[in-house]
């Protein structure tokens, strides 16, 4: 190790003691190994000791998480289940409510849980424990609850007044009879002052993302930055240094408190209360070591958050700050925060923002002025006070239209270790032994010593800039090879919904996009689709609807396939302000479309059946491409499929009926369609049971060779070359050919 960043050690090994226990066998033995090499092995202890605990915090995280796992399978399917989870956010404006953790029918669940209401949910006073119950769903990053009735929802306890959760609670419910005549104002001074961003409209999320300047509209580490820093200033200015740093100390112990358990909070607080406490003990040290300590604390503390968008964000952006661009031009300090955040910014939510840092540089002056007048706004919520709020958040907005951003392919996992682990490493480069002073050359040692350390320094700031490119060249060499592809059909992987991408050369066309608002716009900016020609709505269902919006805001679409009839719905009202540059086209029995080599023929029912007349009015497309044909079925069930018996609806692959649902996928409709192949598009342990036993029993008894995204993935369908080759995401490559 060399002298300016002597705690880099600890922090590498404990990364990749926390990184490594997945892929070894035996991860609680090699712990054990590490600390008997730690004790014969004197040069290398403190490394060994340190990546023996990450192992251990690894091996303790991975069994908390299977033993959830398995409380969680013995709740029945098809039941409510009732849980308790802690208030510590407010409900959004589409009726979404966060918590940290929860406990489900008596068992604890330390993993984050999203609550879904289809109703207004009372307002939040000073409780501080919500009881519902409803179905249990769990996710890739997070466990859900859906509640259908407010009778099934209760508010409990009571917040102690001395706590500073309370003085937030407060504070907040005093500024939301202002909300009726500035909404927009009360909710940016919610999220300044009190960390509550839940409310924010995502108009405003838009604009600030778009600029690539969002952390800042939330209650950060910048936040925290300011006010310790004018809370120092201030006090030394009156010559109390000392007491200036037992403020630091405490003020770093109370925003954690005053604001709630948020991550970036937390690691600004860790970072402030140790410079405070170095100085309390005056042993003072670098920044460099301060950024190491806090990001070894904040991992011991939270291991969690070696996987965390902002954990990486913050350290990496501090980190290029430190190590590539320390006494350099403002200019270079720009470029090399933009370096080190673009590949983890693409790596996370798939989206660039050029310019970012210039424009955080820019507008960080306006953001601390609101952020003056939103304490004010707390303290006398005066009309004149939000309308000033108003003014300067306009003024951000104005800036934000400059920003350059977009969705793009996300650099591959391997990319991205790479390129961190080669960072990591760098970190520990440095002139190779020492050079001790001698009598008479002091000077000359010194000098001698000083510049390799700055020769040290230059190379490893190279080092770090070059594996920092890494990543996203990678994302742009698999962008630009993934614009044409030969004829494939894939099913998205999105849970318990449909969304299914058609593709040939450049042309590519969407039907349906799935539950999660997040999840269909990822997946195709992973495979380099950046234009849609054609995008179709089966049926305004939440399940093939959400995700739409978001692709038609975000992508160039052309025109977007709706049938006339039964359009109606939350989603179905969200979708048409996002359809103003698009094309509408209504979708009528019998038409034929065609898209570069894709024909497209449309089969909607000219009825309403009394029985689900939603899932019945879906659109049916038999879509032709690659010398094959896909039957498209969005969720009808027996009714339609009786309806449309008499038609020649043969296909060589068929999308299984309403995921499996064993009102579908009748003898009727198998016997008209005869498909070769059934892709079905269903969730792992779904509440709804699909697909049902004897959908299945009737695709096996035909031969019918059937591929599902709950057990493969993602599932991409090759159909070049006189063949059918399914890619499962989980899975090896299976072809099948047929005559």
């Amino acid at each position: 190790m060399h002298d300016d960043i002597p705690a880099a050690t600890p922090l590498i090994a404990t990364i990749a003691g926390l990184a490594c226990a997945g892929i070894l066998l035996h991860p609680s033995l090699t712990a054990g190994a590490l600390v008997l090499c730690a004790v014969l092995w004197r040069r290398a202890r403190v490394a060994l000791l340190f990546a023996a605990l990450g192992l251990f915090l690894a091996v303790r995280m991975a069994d908390r998480r299977a033993a959830e796992l398995r409380a969680f399978r013995t709740f029945p399917a098809e039941q409510f289940v009732t849980i308790e989870a802690p208030l510590e956010r407010d409900w959004t404006p589409r009726g979404l409510l966060r918590a940290s953790r929860f406990r489900a029918n008596g068992v604890e669940f330390d993993e984050p849980l999203l609550v879904f209401v289809r109703f207004d949910p009372p307002p939040i006073a000073m409780q501080t424990t919500l009881r519902a119950e409803g179905f249990l769903r769990r996710g890739k990053h997070h466990y859900s609850l859906s509640v259908k009735s407010p009778h099934l929802m209760t508010y409990e306890g009571e917040l102690a007044r001395w706590k500073p959760s309370s003085w937030n609670r407060m504070l907040a419910n005093r500024l939301r009879p202002h909300a009726k005549t500035h909404p927009v104002e009360v909710t940016l001074v919610e999220a300044l002052v009190l960390g509550r961003s839940e409310r924010l409209t995502s108009e405003i999320r838009d604009s600030f993302k778009r600029g690539g300047t969002y952390h800042l509209l939330v209650f950060s580490g910048m936040q925290i930055a300011f006010a310790a820093g004018l809370l120092a200033m201030l006090l030394r200015w009156f010559h109390r240094p000392r007491i200036s740093d037992w403020l630091l100390l405490g003020f770093a112990a109370l925003a954690p408190l005053f604001i709630g358990p948020t991550a970036s909070v937390s690691r600004a607080s860790i970072g402030l209360g140790l410079y405070a406490l170095s100085r309390l003990l005056k042993r003072p040290t670098s920044v460099e070591n301060l950024w190491c300590v806090a990001a070894l604390l904040r991992l011991l503390l939270e291991p969690r958050d070696l996987t965390d968008a902002s954990f990486h964000l913050t350290y990496a952006g501090a980190g290029a700050l430190l190590f590539l661009a320390k006494k350099r031009h403002w200019l270079v300090r720009l470029l090399s925060t933009e370096l080190a955040i673009t590949p983890l910014t693409l790596f996370h939510f798939h989206q660039y923002a050029l310019g970012g840092s210039l424009l955080t540089l820019a507008m960080s002056p306006l953001i601390f002025a609101m952020l003056i007048v939103s304490i004010v706004a707390c303290v006398t919520p005066a009309p004149a006070v939000f309308d000033a709020v108003g003014a300067l958040h306009r003024l951000c907005a104005a800036m934000n239209v400059v920003g350059v951003s977009g969705f793009f392919h996300a650099p591959p996992l391997w990319a991205m270790v790479a390129g961190a682990g080669l960072s990591l490493v760098a970190l520990n480069m440095g002139p190779m032994g020492r050079i001790g002073p001698m009598e008479g050359m002091r000077g000359v040692a010194r000098r001698r010593r000083q510049s390799e350390v700055s020769a040290a320094q230059r190379w490893r700031s190279l080092v770090i800039g070059v594996a920092l490119l890494i990543p996203t060249c990678v994302a742009v060499t698999l962008h630009l090879t993934k614009r044409d592809v030969p004829p494939r059909i894939t099913l998205l992987d999105v849970g318990q919904g449909d969304a299914i991408l058609l593709r040939e050369g450049r042309h590519a066309v969407l039907v349906d996009g799935g539950y999660d608002e997040d999840d269909v716009l990822p997946f195709l900016v992973d495979r380099g689709v950046q234009r849609l020609d054609a995008v179709v709505l089966s049926h305004p269902h939440p399940d093939h609807c959400n995700g739409l919006p978001a692709v038609l805001e975000h992508l160039e679409v052309r025109e977007l396939w709706l049938s006339p009839r039964r359009f109606r719905g939350d989603c179905a009202q969200q979708l048409l302000p996002k359809s103003r540059r698009t094309v509408i086209r209504l979708l009528r029995d019998g038409d034929v479309r065609t898209i570069g080599a894709m024909r497209f023929t449309t089969h909607v029912a000219d009825r309403t059946f009394r029985r689900a007349p939603e899932n019945n009015a879906s659109v049916i497309l038999r879509a032709e491409l690659g010398g094959r044909s896909l039957l498209l079925t969005g969720d009808i069930e027996r009714d339609a499929e009786s309806w449309f018996s008499d038609r020649d609806l043969r296909a060589d692959l068929l999308k299984v009926p309403h995921h499996g649902s064993r009102t579908s996928t009748t003898t009727y409709l198998l016997d008209n369609v005869r498909p070769r192949v059934a892709l079905l598009s269903c969730g792992w342990r779904n509440q709804f049971g699909h697909p049902h036993p004897t959908v299945m029993e009737r695709l096996d008894e035909r031969r019918i060779r059937t591929w599902r995204t709950d057990r493969g993935g993602t599932l991409d369908v090759d159909l070049a070359g006189g063949r059918v080759l399914v890619r499962q995401q989980i899975d090896t490559p299976r072809g099948e050919a047929y005559p």
